[in-house]
């Protein structure tokens, strides 16, 4: 990064704190007037982000549709995605398995629905960032949530159902390995009561009981939640 030398007007915009609706103008006009065209703009499109610690609410857009439409239209093969772009953007984007910003989430969520099938990769890297974030409390969706009361909320569901989307197929879930095995360290990294939703998604794409740890799947099988103690409670029993 340090031999980057920017053409104006990025040179001067990267100097600045914020990054503001006016300067993305001056970008889409002079740095970018026919988009991201080549591994060079992206290297500009990514020193802005850094440099700038603020940005308007226009960057959020214009960096999820300009890099996706990028990756997925100009980058081999062309119209769609394969394990190299996934291995690309996982070396690009990631640290050590985890997306670095929210904003490189969105990218990453863009890209799957621009372009199914999406490689099984791809899949797993967008569905590991929910298990990382609720048994590590690491990555873009660790805000909000604590490691020790980890759960399953409908917003983490609706995430889910989004990235595998293009895999339903009449009421069931078409899906590799690698994608199982993601809905799994998901599954075991949920601490307590797990919805009946999730539990029917996991039935869905042909995850049983057996698959599970062998806490969870007792868990799963009793029909009545309450302990054993209850029913061997000598006061309770009738």
């Amino acid at each position: 990064m340090s031999e980057l030398r920017l053409s104006f007007p990025a040179c001067v915009i990267a100097g600045k704190n914020r990054l503001t609706a006016d300067d993305l103008l001056l970008l889409r006009k002079y740095t970018f007037p026919e988009g991201i065209r080549s591994p060079d703009d992206v290297v500009v499109m990514l020193a802005l982000d850094m440099l700038c610690p603020e940005k308007c609410a226009e960057w959020h857009a214009y960096f999820v549709e300009s890099l996706a439409d990028y990756i997925v239209n100009r980058c081999h093969p062309a119209g769609s995605l394969d394990t190299m772009n996934a291995l690309w953007f996982e070396q690009v984007f990631a640290d050590r398995g985890v997306v670095r910003s929210t904003r490189e989430l969105d990218l990453l969520l863009h890209l799957i629905d621009l372009a199914p099938p999406a490689p099984a990769t791809l899949i797993a890297l967008a569905l590991d960032q929910l298990a990382m974030a609720a048994a590590e409390g690491r990555g873009p969706l660790q805000v909000g949530r604590t490691t020790e009361h980890a759960h399953l909320s409908p917003d983490d569901l609706a995430y889910v159902r989004r990235i595998l989307k293009q895999a339903c197929c009449n009421g069931r879930l078409l899906l590799g390995e690698r994608e199982r095995a993601a809905l799994l360290r998901i599954d075991g990294a949920v601490r307590g009561i797990r919805p009946q939703a999730w539990l029917d998604l996991l039935k869905e794409a042909g995850i049983m009981a057996e698959s599970l740890s062998p806490e969870k799947a007792a868990l799963r099988a009793r029909w009545l939640h309450v302990p054993d103690s209850f029913f061997l409670d000598d006061q309770r029993v009738a």
